[in-house]
């Protein structure tokens, strides 16, 4: 799997997350925001907080899960904060990211990115349009977090996904469920991998597409479930 070279595949999931600190935000029209976080890597903070207005709440992390929903009120941005080391401050900012433009409902992945570069903050968020309308029931969202454009395989169809890029394929399953073969290939067609995912009419999944982890030479593919 030469294409996919391990440092190269990092530095972009780095880069992908660290985009979202940067971006512009209109401010908040739309009246209350809920959003939810997954944490895709183990965070070194006992405390994590999101800021409200003036107000600063609590998140708790699920392991492997989608947090409860949290709203959002007035702001332009998903700030993240922990305790501060002076207790004098109180918080510490270490994750910023832009709404997500028109939605309501959101997600935000959450992943350690360092912050050895100067102005750059330590967690990194991902943000996705997480509504009904967008993200419906009986469907499969595919996240690519890998430096090189994918083919897709899913449900007798095939598309393409761009480096960075989530793709949307709606189903009419039944209500007791049923499998659906899944492929990931190259632009060259080589197979890297692939299995049947089981879903139903009420459920929503989301398979994210990652290098492989060091020593491995399979893509790292997770399967989060609503």
């Amino acid at each position: 799997m030469t294409l996919y070279r391990l440092n190269t595949l990092l530095a972009l999931l780095a880069a992908v997350f660290i985009a979202g600190t940067s971006s512009a935000a209109e401010p908040n029209k739309r009246g209350p925001i809920a959003f939810t976080v997954i944490s895709l890597s183990s965070l070194p903070y006992e405390t994590l907080y999101y800021r409200n207005g003036k107000k600063f709440t609590p998140i708790e992390l699920r392991k492997s899960k989608r947090s409860k929903p949290y709203a959002l009120s007035s702001a332009e941005f998903i700030e993240l904060y922990t305790d501060h080391e002076d207790p004098e401050q109180r918080y510490r900012l270490i994750g910023k990211a832009p709404l997500i433009t028109e939605s309501r409902e959101m997600l935000y992945f959450l992943k350690e990115v360092g912050s050895q570069k100067k102005g750059r903050l330590p967690v990194g968020l991902f943000g996705l349009d997480d509504s009904d309308s967008t993200f419906p029931d009986s469907s499969f969202r595919f996240i690519n977090f890998i430096n090189a454009p994918l083919l897709i395989e899913f449900d007798n169809k095939r598309f393409g996904m761009k480096a960075g890029e989530s793709k949307i394929s709606k189903l009419d399953l039944p209500a007791a469920g049923e499998f659906t073969s899944f492929i990931v290939k190259d632009i060259e067609e080589r197979t890297l991998g692939g299995t049947r995912l089981f879903s139903h009419a009420a459920s929503r999944e989301m398979v994210l597409i990652f290098p492989p982890k060091k020593g491995k030479k399979r893509l790292d593919i997770r399967y989060f479930s609503d």
